[in-house]
């Protein structure tokens, strides 16, 4: 979309699903280990959800408690969510991606989560 100059919401929706990895992996898509055909993209959607903690910053994860706890797991649970609407706003094909009205739908899920975990 941005290469051939065509202005669309399913463009902004890619990269607002780029921009969330971005943010999450504190990686960008032009760092050295995302060349050829393996992409920030790629990375993350091969962790998803098992292995996602791998590929979060660590600074975002409470890594020094060992002991798994209910708010760990919980934490868990929200970077699961946001990640999945990072890959979903970021599909390869513009009509597989997420509508706006979706993303809005999960956010609030996720602040709903996120204040029951620190209420």
């Amino acid at each position: 979309f941005g290469m051939a100059k065509i202005v669309s919401a399913k463009a902004d929706i890619y990269s607002y699903g780029i921009l969330l990895l971005e943010v999450f992996t504190r990686r960008k898509p032009t760092d050295e280990q995302f060349d050829g055909d393996f992409s920030l993209r790629q990375w993350v959607a091969e962790a998803f959800p098992i292995a996602i903690s791998d590929v979060i910053d660590s600074h975002l994860l409470n890594k020094s408690n060992t002991t798994p706890t209910k708010r760990s797991a919980a934490m868990n649970e929200l970077i699961v969510m946001i990640m999945e609407i990072g890959l979903s706003c970021s599909r390869v094909s513009p009509n597989e991606r997420m509508d706006i009205k979706e993303v809005v739908v999960g956010l609030r899920r996720i602040q709903q989560k996120t204040k029951m975990i620190e209420g």
